[in-house]
């Protein structure tokens, strides 16, 4: 196995190539969502367009997007839906959180399962997860698939892991103390909590024997200000992970150059849209993540509206790796936006400022009243003169 890639032929294979490959996978789903998926047929009719009008890449934008809308309303007369499109078995079934409206339910086969694995594996390996590691998954299990998607893809690799789930601080770290795990995987906050209690104990967390945490499902990992505060607690390496339950739970993650999220293209096409005209930025630019699944079988998303907010880079990185990475991550989603005083800017934006302040243990709350902010922080316990700390209209037209 090659220490520094997971599928090395796939993970460096040129961008012409790659591209090539990409378009290959893309006729052929669509011609497949086409001729099997009522939704997508009705969908592609109604936008003009047919599989044979799919001959380069940029045609994808002939294609129409497809929301979460979209979803919820396929699926109110019951749970399957007429964008599944293959006739075999569903083996597993997840939803979505339900955080933004009623929850989506996603379908996976046999194949389904098994190609998310291994992305999973890709993804984990490029952070350095190896076979002699013990990993703390503190991802949620029940219905989930990140708990489920991580575990099965660190047992492909072949190291140990332990199942806590989301289990409360206490026994986190307890864990952490007594089986002796190497990396940690959670939500940024979740390990923000448990970096401040251990700290809160005095417990010098260079005891520990962790290595290198992986912290999704949440934005924060990828800011430099949380990302420094996590490693300073944990004495740890720190890397951004990213899924979504309507494309695949763990699918982009950091690697060690910590140089921005890495974007499985072999298996996704990956866009990024102006939100008001739904055309593509220039490279570099802030816009909408807009994703289409090019193997998925089940229920494949074609031109999928994250509503998340990031930008691309088609440089390859400093690792070898040539897909596209997303430096800085996934900043915020587009209904978070903040415009203050003509400015935009993303709560992420405002925490990576208030992070650098060393007073902060955590950001509780950030609201907006008419030209204010408000950031409500919970300080260290052992600060005791508190000093004005104030987000200012230049910062913020700095970011």
């Amino acid at each position: 196995m090659n220490r520094n890639f997971w599928d090395p032929e796939i993970e460096t294979l040129p961008r012409k190539e790659l591209e090539k490959l990409q378009l290959k996978r893309l006729k052929y789903q669509i011609e497949r969502c086409y001729s099997n998926s009522i939704f997508y047929r009705r969908k592609f009719k109604m936008a003009g367009v047919q599989p044979s009008d799919i001959k380069t890449l940029d045609d994808v934008r002939k294609l129409p997007f497809t929301f979460k809308g979209d979803l919820r309303f396929d699926q109110k007369e019951g749970a399957y839906t007429s964008y599944i499109v293959t006739s075999k078995k569903i083996v597993e079934v997840y939803q979505t959180s339900g955080s933004t409206g009623k929850p989506i339910f996603n379908f996976w086969t046999e194949f389904d399962r098994d190609y998310i694995t291994h992305l999973t594996a890709r993804t984990l390996w490029s952070m350095g997860l190896h076979e002699h590691h013990v990993v703390q998954n503190a991802f949620k299990y029940e219905n989930w698939a990140v708990g489920i998607a991580v575990h099965r893809a660190v047992q492909l690799i072949g190291g140990m892991v332990i199942p806590i789930g989301d289990n409360k601080l206490p026994k986190q770290i307890e864990y952490l103390i007594n089986l002796k795990p190497h990396v940690l995987l959670s939500t940024p906050s979740l390990a923000l909590d448990i970096g401040n209690k251990l700290r809160e104990f005095d417990y010098n967390a260079e005891e520990l024997s962790l290595e290198f945490g992986a912290f999704g499902g949440e934005p924060g990992a990828a800011n430099p200000s949380f990302r420094k505060k996590l490693e300073d607690l944990l004495a740890i390496d720190a890397y951004d992970y990213y899924g979504l339950m309507e494309i695949g739970p763990t699918f982009a993650s950091e690697c060690q150059e910590k140089a921005g999220l890495h974007w499985s293209e072999d298996c996704h096409l990956v866009e990024v849209v102006d939100a008001k005209t739904m055309e593509p930025v220039g490279e570099g630019e802030k816009g909408v993540l807009v994703i289409t699944h090019l193997v998925k079988e089940a229920c494949p998303m074609i031109r999928y509206w994250t509503g998340d907010i990031t930008k691309l880079e088609y440089e390859r990185c400093g690792c070898g790796r040539t897909h596209a990475r997303s430096p800085g991550g996934i900043v915020g989603r587009l209904d978070d936006l903040i415009i203050l005083r003509g400015v935009k800017v993303y709560p992420s934006e405002i925490e990576e400022i208030v992070y650098n302040f060393p007073e902060v243990e955590k950001v509780q709350d950030i609201l907006q009243q008419s030209d204010k902010l408000i950031v409500e922080v919970r300080l260290k316990s052992e600060v005791k003169n508190i000093r004005n700390i104030a987000v200012s209209y230049t910062h913020l037209r700095a970011h």
